[in-house]
């Protein structure tokens, strides 16, 4: 306690990528410098210049320091323009442990550390110190005992490699597969294609000499090895970012751990947690699957990040999770779907859409108006989903959305989480007696907005009143 601590000595190796940034701006300068002053002064300026920023970065490090008092962590960085911040342990939302592969061999970690202050995007503190240091320090800052761990007690949810797999199959990761494929076509043009030669020209003329049903077949044949490549990469993707996923009730903290390379650990107090979300992709919506996400300020503002809970489970799993871990999410007030009246409007806009498509077709050439209707088939399957998934309810203490279509959403949030909620409608909505619903949450993502359509005007009055 009220001792100075600062970032582990190896996060000035983390600065190493600005540092050869910073050289090579001075070796072109140096280039110039030696027409101009001679090769000797301009050795020694080049050598006065990296001194300097080298000089710069351990400052920027000694400079970087914090402090654990009694009830708040006090934090101070710069050379020139200091930056002080002092936060109570009770404002803190989201502490975060994170080891990427180079740190797990250093035995180090980086912890950041999320209040929930909406005009800050991403972690307002982070540190890289001991793998030891860090646990302690969020064990601090949640108030929870140094060194505690998983109680026998303790429910703890896993995933099981089958689970991945069939997650892999049905989840959206597989468009994940497909662009690690595209990174090494790219790979391939740039590097190997001198050294492996193959003449795809050669191969296109020996289809176009071959009868439609031998064409068919070889793209066909070639569709599904791209799709099982695309599956296989991303069961390996899925497997090296969720092995060994753990989820736990610690007290009352929700605490979360993954990863094989990339090691994630997550705690958060579960009474901070403003909403869960219930997502399922087409595939998982044939299959009865679901993935669980939380809104808690802090938790998936990273860039790439999601904020999980739980990466895939059965209707059954998702009732248990809610009613062991998160009890106050259970929605027991109405829910009001769109009228049949109504299913029109989500038709429309798609119609239209297919139509001016046809349109240009026809005019290219009026054989392509029949591929059109696959676009039709498409935007028609897409209306209906919409129709079907669309839902809206509120009672005094939740607020229940259903929306999109191919990626469903299930999203209950506390009403403690809604900055505001909207009703609009068009001339037409007004006549029909539809309108829209937006919601608008607190969130470090800011502006973050929930919408459901053509729903009945008279919801939120029977809920103020």
């Amino acid at each position: 306690m009220n001792r100075i601590e600062r970032n582990h000595f190896l996060k000035l190796f983390y600065d190493l990528g600005e540092l050869v940034k910073g050289f090579i701006g001075i070796v072109i300068a140096m280039s110039f410098l030696i027409n101009k002053i001679g090769f000797m002064e301009s050795v020694i300026i080049a050598a006065v210049l990296i001194i300097l920023v080298i000089l710069h970065k351990f400052l920027s490090w000694r400079k970087n320091f914090f402090i654990i008092k009694e009830n708040s962590i006090y934090h101070e960085q710069g050379i020139i323009n200091i930056k002080k911040i002092e936060i109570p342990f009770e404002r803190i939302n989201t502490v975060d442990i994170s080891q990427r592969f180079l740190e797990r061999i250093f035995k180090i970690a980086t912890i950041k550390i999320d209040t929930g202050d909406i005009k800050n995007r991403g972690s307002e503190l982070k540190f890289t110190l001991s793998k030891e240091r860090s646990e302690e320090l969020r064990d601090i800052l949640l108030k929870k005992e140094t060194g505690s761990s998983i109680n026998q007690q303790d429910k703890i949810y896993t995933m099981k490699p089958k689970g991945l797999i069939i997650y892999s199959l049905i989840s959206n990761s597989i468009f994940k597969g497909i662009g690690m494929i595209f990174i090494a076509q790219q790979f391939f043009d740039e590097y190997l294609k001198r050294f492996i030669k193959i003449n795809l020209s050669q191969y296109a003329k020996g289809l176009q000499k071959g009868s439609i049903y031998h064409i068919i077949y070889v793209i066909t044949a070639i569709v599904l090895v791209f799709v099982f490549i695309s599956f296989c990469l991303s069961i390996i993707y899925n497997f090296l970012k969720y092995y060994d996923f753990k989820m736990w009730v610690d007290k009352k903290k929700i605490c979360i751990n993954y990863g094989a390379i990339n090691k994630k650990s997550y705690s958060f107090d579960k009474e901070k947690v403003k909403g869960i979300h219930i997502k399922q992709t087409i595939l998982m919506q044939c299959f009865g699957f679901f993935t669980m996400e939380i809104e808690n300020i802090g938790y998936g503002d990273e860039k790439g990040e999601k904020a999980i809970l739980y990466p895939m489970c059965s209707s059954s799993l998702k009732d248990e999770i809610i009613e062991n871990l998160l009890g106050e999410f259970k929605y027991s007030g109405s829910i009001n779907k769109p009228r049949k009246n109504a299913c029109f409007r989500f038709f429309y806009k798609k119609f239209i859409l297919w139509a001016i498509i046809a349109a240009i077709c026809f005019f290219i050439k009026s054989e392509f108006v029949l591929f059109t209707l696959i676009i039709l088939l498409f935007l028609f399957v897409i209306g209906y989903l919409e129709f079907k998934n669309t839902a809206f309810g509120m009672d005094r203490n939740l607020v229940y959305m259903g929306y999109h279509g191919f990626n469903k959403t299930k999203s209950i949030l506390k009403m403690t989480a809604v900055q505001s909620v909207t009703v609009s409608c068009s001339y037409f909505q007004h006549r029909r007696g539809f309108c829209d619903y937006s919601i608008i949450l607190y969130s470090s993502s800011a502006g973050k907005i929930l919408k459901v359509q053509n729903l009945k005007d008279d919801i939120i009055g029977e809920v103020f009143r």
